[in-house]
């Protein structure tokens, strides 16, 4: 059913929003701009305290020390555009009450590598076909010596071209320098957010008793929702954002979700180190990923990305090409088991540690030198084809979900509530159509076929912490294997 053109939705309706993430954040937002003035947002974690930082027990994808912003997306020219349009500019990157030091947005650039052999000629072809023109200077193939160049003249330092020193060391990579992405300051940012909506007259709840416990139901309407404390609230229209959580609310989309975890560590610079803050600042250093392809059990080194230091001297290395599962919860509507956060762990599976280890031998090694501050597993929600899911339950006339972020959600936190609110008053755009709700499609949706049996849950793997990350005796090379990253 599309919007009728002409026609005034009713703003005086009560809207319950269950999650305070980006797509719980960005949706009240929106929905306050467009003039909706009974709205509802509530998140177990205590959010009005803690200001989303992960360092204080906030465990949602959306909490984090930063995100990659980036608009580099092939041939998916919507999200490209989407990006774009996320992106801060010159005269609103510094919002009140953040200084200079302090800034959200840091346009340091974003390094896509590999090792040559699997530079994905094609995808990376897509992206630059689809930049606009007037952005299309800002790319720098790194193995072209002209365009190494002109990053020098544009007064871009070598060390964001070659940031681990692989034209020295003669190993082979191939890339592009992105200089239209960057980072944000990720709690920081949904701390901003949030405090922007309750300036236009959200209504939050947060703690342990706010978690949704149920939803209420009657025939083909959702009344309410029923939290931890045994309240039942009520209300017109019922938005569930809940990232990784959200396949354990709502059981029609256990098919078309999953939720899954990447691997993530931080290692704090030493205050003493002036040379390692400014080799990693943002000045210097960009956001890198290298080989983000599928990863192989114990065969390729892929998958991988980090950023520079924050303000505070953190800098994070992760690992997304094995995306973990935790068939630990089993749905009180279908019966099926599906995946479900697991966040009381500060360690991260072995896998992971020893491609992010390996890595680091090769590209980071001072790194290693330094003390693991803290290692996580970051869950996010995972759709069949890493698009967003947001749409009107079907079956169910009042009740949305808003979800999927499969990993690149975060960027579009000033966007993304704009088309929630779109969905929820029935208009027909490029971006309700893109969203929607879909079929399961036959053979690979993502790793979902897998389900518990698949080789990437937990329960399979063995999970270690800063005792592995401690840097390690040299091997000498043996004459068959004389690069340890060939033999992962």
């Amino acid at each position: 059913m599309s919007h009728i053109e002409g026609s005034e939705p009713d703003r005086n309706k009560k809207i319950i929003i269950v999650g305070a993430g980006v797509f719980g954040l960005s949706t009240a937002l929106h929905l306050a701009r467009r003039g909706y003035n009974d709205i509802h947002m509530c998140d177990y974690q205590p959010y009005h305290e803690n200001s989303y930082a992960c360092s204080a027990g906030c465990d949602a994808a959306s909490c984090d020390e930063n995100k990659i912003l980036r608009a580099s997306y092939g041939d998916a020219k919507l999200y490209q555009d989407l990006a774009f349009k996320a992106m801060p500019t010159p005269e609103n990157e510094l919002p009140p009450g953040l200084t200079p030091e302090v800034k959200l947005w840091h346009n340091c650039g974003f390094l896509r590598l590999s090792d040559g052999d699997d530079y994905d000629q094609e995808k990376e072809g897509q992206t630059q076909n689809n930049f606009p023109p007037d952005r299309k200077h800002t790319q720098y193939r790194v193995t072209d010596t002209t365009r190494r160049k002109d990053a020098q003249a544009d007064g871009i330092p070598f060390s964001k071209i070659d940031p681990f020193d692989r034209f020295g060391k003669g190993l082979p990579f191939d890339g592009m320098l992105d200089m239209t992405a960057g980072f944000v300051l990720a709690s920081r940012a949904c701390a901003f957010a949030l405090n922007l909506c309750h300036k236009l007259g959200v209504h939050t709840y947060f703690g342990p008793q706010h978690r949704m416990k149920s939803l209420v139901r009657k025939d083909n309407r959702v009344l309410g929702i029923i939290t931890n404390d045994g309240n039942e609230h009520t209300g017109d229209i019922v938005i569930v954002a809940c990232g990784g959580w959200t396949p354990s609310l709502l059981p029609e989309i256990e098919q078309l979700v999953e939720t899954t975890a990447g691997s993530v560590l931080s290692i704090r610079l030493p205050t003493d180190r002036p040379d390692l803050w400014d080799k990693y600042s943002p000045e210097r250093f960009p956001v890198w990923s290298w080989s983000m392809g599928s990863y192989k059990l114990g065969q390729n080194l892929c998958g991988l990305y980090g950023m520079p230091r924050t303000p505070e001297g953190v800098v994070k290395v992760a690992f997304r090409g094995a995306k973990w599962t935790n068939y630990a919860h089993r749905s009180d509507a279908s019966a099926r088991v599906v995946s479900y956060p697991k966040t009381d762990v500060d360690e991260i599976p072995e896998q992971a540690m020893q491609v992010i280890r390996t890595f680091c031998e090769e590209n980071l090694l001072d790194l290693l030198e330094l003390e693991l501050e803290r290692g996580r597993l970051c869950w996010y929600s995972d759709t069949v084809d890493n698009s967003f899911l947001i749409d009107y339950v079907p079956g169910t006339e009042n009740l949305i979900c808003a979800t999927g972020g499969s990993g690149h959600g975060f960027k579009f936190l000033p966007v993304l509530g704009e088309h929630v609110v779109d969905v929820l008053e029935k208009k027909d755009t490029e971006y309700t159509r893109l969203f929607k709700w879909r079929g399961v499609p036959d053979g690979e949706r993502n790793g979902l076929e897998e389900g518990p049996g698949g080789w990437r849950t937990l329960d399979n793997q063995k999970l270690v912490g800063r005792e592995e990350w401690k840097r390690k005796p040299p091997q000498t090379p043996s004459a068959d294997n004389d690069r340890t990253v060939s033999k992962l």
